[in-house]
């Protein structure tokens, strides 16, 4: 009965921690608070050149963009073009402690039975019903694999970038941790945190915590 509880409580537990990804979400901008009507391009740094896997990603990111009043445009009539990055280290083991449940005693017991006498003697007979108690009875460890995911986005101002400059109006990242080590099952759930509340403001960090998309 122990074990099977306690195979419960862990299944539930890491079946609700494997549905949700946690990203925290920080940015540096001086976007208009309602950026409508501004067009941009999405373009591939040169190690993304005719990767599926960025194209994939830039589809979203243009999506995005357009839900919050931004207008996607080829890039001879772009005001802005925006450049994405994304890696996911190797993983780390992570060791960690969780409690087992049992039985700690009896808080009760309630005694009933039959009395039988036979001439100048009697017995008894009765059954004695226990109320258990229940709570943590110990600790066990475990360990697993963490995997580092990060999400770089910069808007560039292209009249600049055409003239050999580089001037930013946005720069965001997104940083997040999980036992998922393939990046492309959680990116989109990453840009969905990226886009909470775009482009919020400047130099603020915030997690967002978001169901897999």
């Amino acid at each position: 009965m122990k074990r099977s509880l306690l195979v419960v409580i862990v299944t539930l537990t890491l079946t609700a921690c494997g549905t949700m990804v946690k990203a925290r979400v920080s940015s540096f901008h001086n976007l208009p608070a309602q950026p409508s009507g501004l067009t941009f391009a999405v373009l591939p740094y040169q190690w993304q050149n005719g990767s599926l896997e960025f194209q994939t990603y830039a589809r979203a990111i243009n999506a995005e963009l357009q839900r919050k009043g931004f207008v996607a445009a080829p890039l001879d009539q772009a005001q802005y073009v925006v450049f994405l990055a994304y890696a996911i280290d190797s993983g780390r083991e992570v060791r960690y402690s969780y409690p087992i449940y049992g039985q700690t005693g009896v808080s009760s017991a309630y005694t009933s039975g039959t009395v039988q006498t036979y001439s100048n003697t009697a017995s008894y007979s009765g059954t004695t019903t226990y109320t258990p108690t229940y709570g943590v009875v110990g600790t066990e460890q475990g360990s697993r694999t963490e995997y580092k995911r990060v999400i770089r986005l910069d808007i560039l101002d292209k009249s600049a970038l055409a003239a050999g400059q580089i001037s930013k109006v946005y720069e965001g990242e997104v940083v997040s941790a999980g036992s998922t080590g393939q990046l492309s099952a959680v990116m989109p759930t990453l840009l969905k945190a990226f886009f909470t509340d775009f482009p919020g403001k400047s130099g603020q960090s915030k997690t967002v915590t978001l169901p897999v998309q």
